[in-house]
C-alpha cells in the first residue's frame, strides 16, 4: 500500500532534466510545476482511495507518464511563447533603431532644408536689393553720384552684421593701375575678380601692402575690353567672404561698368552742349543763364558781383596773316591763360567770337580789376605757336548797381567800358566807376 510512495521522489529526476533543458521559465509556469507536484503528492498518499478500488499500484506508471509528458508540453508552449515574445521584442527594437535612424536623418535633412531656406532667403534678399539699386543706379548720369550710390548699396547688401568698407575705384587712364596699390596691379594685369579669406595669410601679396586681419573681395569693372576700375570689398573677419559673394559681387560690378560708362558719356555729351569745343570755356548761353542766376542772388543778398569782357585786338589780322589754324591757337591759349588765373567759383565762357566774359561771384570790383589787369599783362608777354605771335587784350570792367533792374544791365555797363579801353587805343582796361 505504500508503494506510491517510492515513485514520487523520481520525479525529481525529470523535472531537473526539464528546468535544464527548457530554459528560463516564466512566473507562470513555476506557478504551474508546484501545484502539479503538490498534486501528486496529494495523489500518492491517498493510500485507502487506491487501495479502495484497487487500481493504486497499476496506474502510478501512468500517472507519472502523463505527468511529464503534461509538464514538458506546457513547458514547450511557454518556452516557445517566450521565443515568439522574445522575437517579437527584437523586432521591435529593429523597428525603434529604423525609426530613430529615420528620424535622425529626418532631423539632418531638416536641418539642410533650413540652411537652403535661410539660403535661398538671403539670395532673395540681395537679389531684391540688387533690383533697387540697378533702378536707381539707371537714373544716375553724375559720376560721384555713381560712386556714392554703389558704395552705399553695396555695403548695405554685404554688410550682415560686420563691417564692410567699400570703394568703388576709378582708373585714370584705362588699364593702367592705380600708383602704388597691389590689389589695383594684380586686376588690371589678370582682368578676374579676386578673392582674398584672409590676408595676413595669402602669399600672393606682400602683408605690408593689404589691410591685417582682413578678408578681401574686388572685382574688375571693364568695359570695351578695356579695365576702367574696381570694386573692392573688405572687412575684419578673416573668412567671411565665399565664392559664392564673389560671384555676385561680379554681377554687380558688371551692373556698376555700365552706369560708370553711361555717366561718362553724360559727362562728355554735358561737357561739349555747355564749353565751347575750341577753348573749354563755358557757351553763351549756359553764360546767359549763371549769369542771371548770379545777378538775382545780388539783388536779393547784396553781395558783390563783377563782370569782365575781354576782347582780342586786331584779331582779324592774325587770321589774314597766320591763317585760321594759328588763330584758333591763339583763342586757345588766351582761354586757358584767362582760366589758369581765375578762381574755381568764377564762370569763364566765350562770349563771341574773339570776346571771353568772367563773370565773378562775391567779389568787389576793384579786386576783379586786379585779376584782369593781371590777365592783360600775362598775354601781352605771352608768343603763341612756332610763329611767336603775340596779342593784346582790351577789357572792361563793371560791378552790379542797386540801380540796375535787369541782368543786361550789368553786360551794357561791361561792353561800354570795354569800348572805351578800344577807343582809347587798346590794350588796356576800362573800369566803370562805382
Amino acid at each position: 500500500m505504500n508503494q506510491p510512495f517510492f515513485y514520487f521522489p523520481l520525479l525529481a529526476g525529470p523535472i531537473l532534466v526539464l528546468l535544464y533543458f527548457s530554459g528560463p521559465l516564466s512566473a507562470m509556469g513555476m506557478t504551474l510545476l508546484a501545484s502539479l507536484i503538490g498534486t501528486l503528492g496529494i495523489i500518492f498518499s491517498a493510500e485507502d482511495f487506491f487501495s479502495g478500488i484497487g487500481i493504486g499500484e497499476r496506474l502510478v506508471p501512468f500517472i507519472f507518464f502523463f505527468q511529464i509528458v503534461w509538464l514538458w508540453m506546457n513547458f514547450w508552449i511557454s518556452e516557445k511563447l517566450i521565443e515568439l515574445r522574445d522575437m517579437e521584442n527584437h523586432r521591435l527594437e529593429e523597428e525603434n533603431e529604423n525609426l530613430e535612424i529615420n528620424m535622425l536623418d529626418d532631423q539632418l535633412e531638416q536641418k539642410e532644408m533650413e540652411k537652403f531656406c535661410t539660403s535661398m532667403k538671403e539670395r532673395i534678399l540681395r537679389y531684391s536689393q540688387l533690383r533697387v539699386f540697378t533702378d536707381e543706379l539707371a537714373g544716375t548720369v553724375r559720376l560721384d553720384d555713381v560712386r556714392k550710390r554703389t558704395e552705399d548699396s553695396v555695403r548695405k547688401i554685404f554688410a550682415g552684421g560686420s563691417n564692410v568698407q567699400v570703394r568703388l575705384d576709378l582708373l585714370s587712364f584705362p588699364n593702367v593701375p592705380l600708383k602704388g596699390d597691389v590689389l589695383s596691379e594684380w586686376i588690371v594685369q589678370r582682368r578676374i575678380p579676386l578673392l582674398i579669406l584672409d590676408s595676413t595669410q595669402d602669399l600672393r601679396f606682400p602683408a605690408h601692402k593689404l589691410r591685417q586681419n582682413a578678408s578681401i573681395l574686388s572685382c574688375p569693372l571693364e568695359r570695351e575690353n578695356l579695365i576702367v576700375g574696381h570694386l573692392t570689398l573688405e572687412t575684419d573677419l578673416p573668412r567671411e567672404w565665399k565664392d559664392e559673394d564673389l560671384r555676385f559681387l561680379s554681377n554687380i560690378a558688371d551692373i556698376v561698368s555700365v552706369g560708370v560708362a553711361n555717366a561718362v558719356y553724360y559727362e562728355k555729351v554735358e561737357s561739349l552742349a555747355v564749353h565751347d569745343p575750341l577753348t573749354g570755356l563755358y557757351v553763351r548761353y549756359r553764360f546767359d543763364e549763371k549769369l542771371e542766376e548770379e545777378f538775382t542772388r545780388a539783388r536779393v543778398s547784396g553781395v558783390p558781383l563783377s563782370l569782365i569782357l575781354f576782347d582780342l585786338d586786331y584779331f582779324k589780322k592774325v587770321n589774314d596773316q597766320w591763317g585760321h589754324l594759328t588763330g584758333d591757337a591763339v583763342l586757345k591759349s588766351v582761354a586757358e591763360i584767362v582760366l589758369s588765373q581765375t578762381r574755381e567759383t568764377d564762370f569763364c565762357a566765350r562770349y563771341g567770337g574773339e570776346e571771353i566774359a568772367v563773370l565773378m561771384p562775391r567779389t568787389q570790383i576793384r579786386n576783379s580789376y586786379l585779376i584782369a589787369e593781371r590777365i592783360r599783362k600775362i598775354v601781352e608777354s605771352h608768343s603763341i605757336g612756332p610763329d611767336k605771335v603775340r596779342v593784346t587784350l582790351s577789357g572792361g570792367v563793371a560791378a552790379f548797381l542797386p540801380s540796375m533792374t535787369i541782368s543786361q544791365d550789368l553786360i551794357k555797363s561791361a561792353d561800354r567800358a570795354l569800348y572805351q579801353a578800344k577807343d582809347a587805343g587798346r590794350n588796356r582796361l576800362i573800369k566803370v566807376a562805382t
